[in-house]
């Protein structure tokens, strides 16, 4: 995802230098999401809420090391990288769907 290669053309350069900051700018704040979302489960103390939370930052870890592996195709086979993009952005949504139905559950249950 991390273009490095420099033309002459001004208006390429500047469509791939803010093509890699928003992906730099993305991990960032996923990365930051994260610590928030775990800081508030862990504030909480378990419960319903808590564990919901230590589930939906599970999912987001595994969605931000999914889109991470999307930069490392200058490094490694790119059947490896599909392989992993495809592998962490399926668990961290199947995480999420499982916070939701466990939020779900505790709802009604009342």
């Amino acid at each position: 995802m991390i273009n490095t290669t420099i033309t002459g053309d001004q208006i390429t350069y500047a469509s791939a230098f803010t093509s890699n900051l928003s992906f730099l700018l993305a991990v960032v704040i996923g990365i930051v999401a994260t610590y928030f979302v775990f800081r508030a489960a862990s504030k909480m103390g378990g419960g319903l809420f808590g564990l919901v939370l230590n589930y939906v930052g599970t999912g987001m870890i595994f969605i931000v090391i999914g889109a991470v592996s999307v930069a490392l195709r200058a490094y490694f086979e790119p059947i490896w990288l599909e392989l992993g993009y495809i592998v962490f952005f399926s668990l961290g949504f199947v995480f999420l769907v499982i916070g939701a139905e466990k939020l779900l559950k505790g709802i009604t249950a009342n």
